[in-house]
């Protein structure tokens, strides 16, 4: 028996190990078969997004010299009267408590804990079918015992989180 999990223990590490998992970090820094000589930036033409025009007819499109939209006058703060000075800082202060509650709706222990965390009882079958399965590797009459308890401990784990999904 310990044979067996000595050699399937050393299998699962060769098998991870192979080259089709390891990282290759390529030491050049251009991709392969060109070189930083051989690479040309060719110059960007600026193009005024007023002039770009689309069609879907077949005519030719005239483009007309187009009108600078008239410019909007806005206050600042300084040129405000008092009354609109209020009302602004009444409108900026209902944005931003706005914003804030949005921000504690996504960042709310039941979303983060939804997306980002681990569930309890997922975790605890890891834990003990890891401790199991090293207990087993170790060998031994006492630790037999222990890995199969803790096998058995974390399956149980495991189906209690598979029913609640």
């Amino acid at each position: 028996m310990k044979k067996i999990i000595y050699l399937f223990a050393v299998v699962l590490l060769a098998s991870c190990s192979g080259p089709k998992y390891t990282a290759s970090f390529n030491s050049y820094d251009s991709p392969r078969g060109y070189h930083k000589e051989a690479i040309v930036e060719a110059p960007v033409a600026v193009i005024d997004p007023a002039t770009l025009v689309a069609s879907t007819s077949v005519a030719p499109i005239e483009i007309k010299e187009t009108i600078a939209p008239a410019t909007e006058v806005r206050k600042t703060y300084i040129q405000m009267t008092k009354t609109e000075r209020k009302a602004l800082r009444s409108h900026i202060r209902t944005e931003i408590k706005s914003t804030v509650k949005e921000q504690k709706a996504k960042l709310s222990p039941s979303s983060t804990q939804a997306t980002n965390a681990m569930d309890k009882d997922l975790m605890l079958a890891t834990i003990f079918g890891a401790v199991g399965i090293v207990a087993l590797i170790i060998g031994g009459d006492v630790f037999y015992i222990i890995g199969g308890i803790a096998m058995i401990i974390g399956v149980v784990f495991f189906v209690k989180w598979i029913v609640r999904q």
